[in-house]
C-alpha cells in the first residue's frame, strides 16, 4: 500500500482514535456538538480502516475511493458544527442539515468511484493525470473539503472576534484553525495539480493520507482533553471532587444530626461534581442554621483565625451531639456560622474547608 506513514505508526494512531472515540461515546454524548464530534470520529476510523486494508496502491480501487468518501463525510460534520455554532439552531434543523450533508458526501463518493472506474477502463492513472476522469475525481474529493473547511474556519474566526472565549478556548480555536488551513492549502494544491499539472508534487494519495492523519491526531488530542476531564470527574479526582471528599466527614456528621435537610438520594444520583459540591455546601449551611440554637452560649469573635475556627468546631460538635440526643434547644447560641463572614460561594467554600480541617479533632474531643 502506498503510504508515507509506517504501518505500525498507522495502527497506533488508529488505536488512539478508537480509544478516544469509545471514551467519548460513553461519557460525552449529551450535547449536539458532542454527538456530531463522536460521529465524525467514527467516520474517521472507518476511513483509516478502509485505507489500511486496501490491497492495491491505486487511488481508484474501491476501498480507497470509499475511504476518501469517508474523509469527505468527516468534513461535512465540521460544516454542520460550524453552522450550528454560528446560528444556534434547533436540534431538528441541525439533524436535517446533517442528512443533506450526508447525501452530498454520498454523491461525491459515487462520483469518485465512477470516475475512477472510467479512468481505469481508459488505462489512464488518476493520481498523476490531468485528464477528464482525473479532474472529476479530484473535484469530487477536494471541492467539498475546501467548502467545508472554509465555512469551519470562518466560524472559528467569528468566535475569536466576537466570542467571549477563555485563553484555553482561544488556543484551541487557533490550533483548529491551523489544522483546517493546512488541509485547505493541501487540497487546493492537489486540485490545481489535477487540473493544470502544476505544481508537480508527486502522487496525491500518500499526501492526502498524511494530511488527514496529522490533522486527525491534532483534533483527537484536543478532543481528548474534555474526555480526560470527564474521567477525572468520574473518579472524583477533579477539583470539585477533591473538595467534596474533604467536606464529606463534616457533611456526614452534620446531616446525621439534621437529616431532614438532605435531598433524597435519588435526586442526587448521577449529578456532576460541581452540582454535588454545591448541594453539599448548601446542606452544610442549612445544618449550621438548624444547629445554631444548640450551640453553647460561649461567645466567639468575628476575627478569622485557627483558634476561632477550632473553638467554633468544638461548640458545633457539642450542638450536633445535643440535637442527635434529642436535647431541648438552649436558644442561647450565637450566630450559627463559622467566624468568617462569607460574601460569595468561593469565600464560603474556603470557610467550610477550614472548618472541615479541624472537625475530626473537634468531634473526638468530646
Amino acid at each position: 500500500m502506498s503510504s508515507l506513514i509506517p504501518e505500525p505508526v498507522a495502527w497506533l494512531v488508529l488505536g488512539y482514535v478508537g480509544v478516544v472515540a469509545a471514551g467519548r461515546l460513553m461519557l460525552l454524548r449529551d450535547t449536539i456538538i458532542d454527538q456530531l464530534v463522536n460521529r465524525m470520529l467514527l467516520w474517521s476510523i472507518v476511513a483509516m480502516l478502509l485505507y489500511r486494508c486496501a490491497s492495491t496502491p491505486s487511488i481508484t480501487s474501491l476501498p480507497v475511493a470509499l475511504s476518501l468518501g469517508c474523509v469527505v463525510m468527516t468534513t461535512m460534520y465540521l460544516y454542520v458544527m460550524a453552522r450550528y455554532i454560528v446560528a444556534e439552531t434547533e436540534p431538528a434543523v441541525v439533524w436535517r442539515r446533517h442528512r443533506r450533508c450526508a447525501l452530498v458526501a454520498a454523491v461525491a463518493t459515487v462520483v469518485m468511484v465512477l470516475s475512477g472506474m472510467a479512468a481505469e477502463d481508459n488505462g489512464r492513472p488518476v493520481d498523476l493525470g490531468a485528464h477528464g476522469p482525473a479532474a472529476i475525481f479530484g473535484f469530487a474529493y477536494a471541492a467539498p473539503l475546501a467548502i467545508n473547511m472554509v465555512v469551519f474556519l470562518f466560524a472559528g474566526i467569528r468566535e475569536l472576534r466576537i466570542g467571549d472565549l477563555s485563553a484555553k478556548a482561544r488556543l484551541v480555536c487557533w490550533l483548529l484553525g491551523i489544522s483546517g488551513g493546512f488541509v485547505l492549502i493541501n487540497q487546493t494544491l492537489s486540485l490545481a495539480q489535477v487540473l493544470t499539472g502544476w505544481p508537480d508534487l508527486g502522487p496525491h494519495l500518500p499526501r492526502w493520507e498524511l494530511d488527514f492523519v496529522l490533522c486527525l491526531m491534532l483534533d483527537v488530542t484536543l478532543l481528548a482533553i474534555p474526555l480526560l476531564s470527564a474521567l477525572l470527574a468520574l473518579a472524583g479526582w477533579d477539583r470539585d471532587g477533591r473538595i467534596c471528599r474533604r467536606l464529606r466527614p463534616l457533611w456526614r456528621d452534620l446531616t446525621a444530626a439534621v437529616p431532614e435537610i438532605v435531598l433524597p438520594a435519588d435526586a442526587r444520583r448521577g449529578a456532576d461534581p460541581a452540582t454535588r459540591l454545591f448541594r453539599m455546601t448548601v446542606e452544610i449551611r442549612d445544618a449550621l442554621l438548624h444547629l445554631g440554637s444548640y450551640l453553647p452560649a460561649e461567645p466567639y469573635t468575628a476575627a478569622e483565625s485557627d483558634w476561632e475556627i477550632t473553638d467554633y468546631a468544638h461548640r458545633l460538635a457539642h450542638a450536633a451531639r445535643a440535637r442527635k440526643a434529642g436535647s431541648v434547644p438552649t436558644g442561647a447560641g450565637a450566630a450559627p456560622r463559622p467566624p468568617l463572614l462569607a460574601h460569595d460561594f468561593e469565600a464560603e467554600l474556603r470557610q467550610l474547608l477550614g472548618l472541615a480541617r479541624v472537625w475530626p479533632q473537634a468531634k473526638t474531643a468530646g
